[in-house]
């Protein structure tokens, strides 16, 4: 008997034991069956679309294929990577109604999808096939307009003429019906149609003439004008700012149409004095009465002294320098919202390729890589000027710079005047400006023995011209920027040649005229908005009015190479190399310290964001620098290719860019006739390239 309860105690045990564990392991015995029965979905293939890539209709899909097999197993052990994607027969009827409406919006009204599949029953894989029968596309029709009888003539056909995209024989595409809606009720609210409101849009689809007639229906309202401002402050500075300065600042008058983008242009204007640590410019819409709207300003005034050290990072002379520096900052200086501000700092240049070991050495004792600035600035700003939202810069600054193989002593003051510009203008910077720089820098020629000390003073007078209208500032997508900076300067220069024993000064004045311009243009390449193309060209050209090219100052020549040049050089390293005179001594190209008279660079770039806060590019770079447009030659053209990683901050974009010369006009080779690594350069860089 007691064998027999012996026996039945131990399957009491065995049995518990065995359902503890299956209790345990049911979960990962169900994902095992469930794997087993699951096909992976390997590929997403489209037969028939003529008019869209595999990528743009993959965007629209709830299917999703099967990652790469590295990002799979990065994610068998870390929480980076992705999962298997699997095959699920209920995502194709959503599949099927979302490439449907896809090509619908894009006027292939007739457009039908179907689908196949292939399964591999022996590999569990299967492939997801669309097939598309496009049809052909339709084009808009007529246009009609609703709603919009309260306006006068005049602004009828502004607005018409300036936003509607729509007009007969152009590709029927939603997005331009939607982006004309939007465009127009931005025009009206900005005159003084305070609740324009859009009501509808009627599609007539004529399949048989594949045309569509649009018409579109809006609420105007009333037009409203501006009823006084009303101001509300709070914080630490509150009683040190006057009402009468913010109404100043943002220079609405009462009796003036009601216009929102002026009111966000306030905003900003309000922000930029630094005064404030928030700030909300809006109408007061429950009490507006016979077609006059209040302005509400709500300000949180900051503390109106500050003083605070600061970590420099910037990419001055195309490289990455960073270093530390303190500011002192007095708001509202003398009153009218003038900013005071004082600053030093000291930064080393190209900190990547950065030599530690001297900054324990005496300059004597320093070898070539060693390069740093100290900077030393005062500056007063004021928001606006003579009534105007003119923003005003005022600047005194000393700077000592040493670079590889030269030094430079800057001492100089110039005046800045930042026109803000209307919105839907062409140019949207504009910025006159002038400047006196006392500059003394000294070049040595090691191949001569020869040292030059030269002292230039510097007058000049030029403007900032721009038109920047991408639809993004840290990821453009579409869209283009263009830049145009042209000068005039005068270089009275006094210079001491020293060679060996002896010794030679001379004094000489000229004239010079300096240009800049660069053009950016981007385009979409997927549907989800996540992926680019863009293009830079950007040219450099100075041209002597009087006196010889050696009397322009170095600061002033140009330099190519870098992390916003040609990635595959280091900052400043791509210089002339042609024989040329510098007060009456000839340079043979020993990569002087000077840079050229003229400029070529272009970019050729593919951005993609893989993440909301990461992403990649690829790109392309080519050029140099030239004493003259007459030296262009197509083989001293730098080519560099590479690719870079992204990390989209808050902030701006950091980047990393890893740049490999694919050819080096200094010997003529290309990269696969070098090592790996004596073609690569690495940078750092905060934003974009261009």
């Amino acid at each position: 008997m007691k064998k027999l309860n012996s026996i039945k105690s131990l399957i009491h045990r065995r049995v518990f034991t065995t359902a503890i564990m299956l209790f345990f392991l049911l979960p990962f015995i169900e994902v095992e069956a469930q794997d087993h029965f699951r096909y992976e979905l390997i590929d997403i293939r489209f037969q028939g679309n003529k008019s869209f890539s595999a990528s743009e209709l993959t965007a629209q899909l709830e299917s999703k294929k099967t990652p790469w097999w590295f990002w799979k197993f990065l994610k068998s052990f870390t929480p980076l990577g992705s999962e298997k994607k699997y095959f699920d027969s209920l995502n194709i009827p959503i599949d099927i109604k979302a490439l449907t409406d896809f090509y619908l919006t894009n006027g292939f009204f007739l457009a039908t999808v179907s689908n196949a599949v292939e399964l591999d029953s022996v590999n569990k894989k299967a492939v997801l096939i669309y097939i598309i029968e496009e049809g052909n596309p339709s084009t808009f029709g007529k246009l009609n307009i609703y709603g919009i009888e309260s306006l006068q003539e005049d602004e009828k056909q502004s607005f018409l003429s300036r936003f509607l995209n729509i007009s007969e024989g152009r590709s029927f595409k939603q997005k331009e019906i939607e982006k004309s809606i939007s465009d127009v009720l931005r025009y009206l609210t900005n005159n003084g149609y305070l609740f324009a409101q859009y009501d509808s849009a009627v599609v007539i689809k004529d399949t048989s003439l594949f045309r569509a007639d649009v018409k579109i229906y809006f609420n105007t309202g009333n037009k409203y004008l501006v009823d006084g401002i009303e101001i509300i402050k709070t914080g630490a500075g509150s009683s040190d700012i006057s009402n009468d300065l913010i109404k100043d600042i943002v220079a609405l008058k009462s009796g003036e149409n009601y216009d929102q983008s002026r009111l966000e242009r306030s905003e900003i204007r309000l922000l930029r004095t630094g005064l404030f640590n928030s700030i909300s410019v809006n109408p007061v819409i429950k009490d507006t009465q016979n077609n006059f709207v209040p302005i509400e300003i709500v300000a949180q005034v900051g503390t109106l002294n500050e003083i605070s050290p600061e970590v420099k990072v910037d990419n001055d002379f195309n490289s990455f320098n960073t270093g530390l520096g303190i500011n002192l900052v007095r708001k509202n200086f003398l009153g009218n919202a003038r900013k005071f501000n004082l600053s030093t700092s000291f930064r080393l240049i190209d900190i990547l390729k950065f030599d530690f070991r001297n900054l324990f050495k005496s300059q004597a004792g320093r070898d070539s890589t060693y390069q740093g600035v100290i900077d030393l600035e005062l500056g007063i700003e004021q928001p606006y000027l003579f009534g105007r939202p003119i923003l005003t810069a005022t600047k005194a600054y000393y700077r000592s710079s040493k670079f590889k193989t030269d030094s430079e002593r800057l001492i100089g003051a110039s005046q800045s005047f930042d026109f803000e510009m209307p919105e839907y203008t062409f140019i949207t910077l504009l910025k006159p400006q002038f400047s006196l720089e006392l500059t003394e820098f000294d070049l040595n020629f090691s191949s001569l023995e020869i040292s030059i000390n030269a002292k230039s003073l510097t007058p000049a007078l030029g403007v900032e011209l721009g038109s920047y209208k991408t639809n993004n500032l840290f990821f453009p997508i579409s869209g283009y920027n263009l830049y145009f900076y042209p000068e005039v300067f005068q270089a009275k220069t006094d210079v001491r040649i020293s060679q060996s024993d002896s010794s030679e000064e001379l004094s000489l004045t000229g004239w010079f005229w300096k240009i800049q311009t660069s053009f950016s243009q981007f385009f979409p390449v997927s549907r989800d908005q996540n992926g680019a193309l863009g293009w830079k060209f950007k040219v450099g050209y100075i041209q002597s009015i009087k006196g010889y090219y050696d009397l322009i100052p170095p600061n002033k020549t140009f330099f190519s190479g870098g992390s916003n040049s040609v990635r595959g050089w280091r900052s400043r390293e791509l210089l002339p190399k042609d024989e040329v005179q510098y007060f009456g001594i000839t340079n043979r190209g020993d990569n002087t310290p000077r840079g050229g008279t003229f400029l070529i660079e272009g970019s050729l770039e593919f951005r993609r964001k893989f993440s909301e806060d990461f992403g990649f590019a690829v790109f392309l770079d080519y050029g140099n620098v030239w004493n003259g447009y007459k030296k262009i030659a197509f083989n001293q053209f730098a080519t560099a290719t590479g690719l870079g990683l992204r990390y989209y901050s808050p902030i701006a974009p950091f980047r990393i860019d890893f740049g490999f010369k694919l050819y080096n006009p200094d010997d003529k080779s290309f990269i696969f006739t070098k090592k790996f690594f004596s073609n690569l350069e690495f940078h750092f860089g905060i934003g974009e390239a261009f």
